[in-house]
This record gives structure tokens, sequence and C-alpha cells, in this order.
């Protein structure tokens, strides 16, 4: 019996973790439509991606970071999530 409650122990925590962030997105609204925030943070992450592009574009640091694509995409990401928890997370 003692076997089996070790082994439903870590399922149950497991399940508590996943639904303790199941809650609503803080929603923004712009002209009468409501936005999620996360909308706002991914767009300014956007934003601080093009100073971004103008260092790596001058300084020559293209070679760095070879597939473009993917590098631009984790700053976005990283600029997006530092956004997120500065402006919504309490």
């Amino acid at each position: 019996m003692k076997h089996i409650v070790n082994r439903v122990r870590p399922a149950l925590l497991l399940l508590l973790f996943t639904v303790s962030g199941c809650s609503l997105s803080p929603a923004i609204p712009v002209l009468g439509a409501a936005f999620p925030g996360w909308f706002f943070c991914l767009l300014g992450g956007a934003l601080l991606l093009i100073p971004c592009h103008i260092l790596i574009a001058r300084k020559g640091w293209q070679a760095r970071f070879s597939p473009l694509v993917l590098s631009y995409l984790a700053l976005m990401f990283l600029f997006a999530t530092l956004l997120w928890f500065l402006l919504f997370v309490n």
C-alpha cells in the first residue's frame, strides 16, 4: 500500500502544477476590442528588435548570429518575456 502512495503523490503534485496555471490573461481594451496582454508584449518585443538589428548590422556581427531568423526570433521572445514580467506579473 505504501508503494502505491509513493507513486500517486508525484502524479498529484504534477496535476496540481498543471491546473494552477489556468487563468485568463490580462486583456487591454483598445477602441472597444479587448486584446490579450501577450499580444502587446510581442509587439513591443518586435519593436525592441529594430535597434538590435541596427546594432548588429553596424557592428558586423551577422556571422556571430549565424541563423539570423532563429537569433532574431529568440531575441524577440526574450524581449517579449521581459516585457510580460515587467508589466503583467504581480
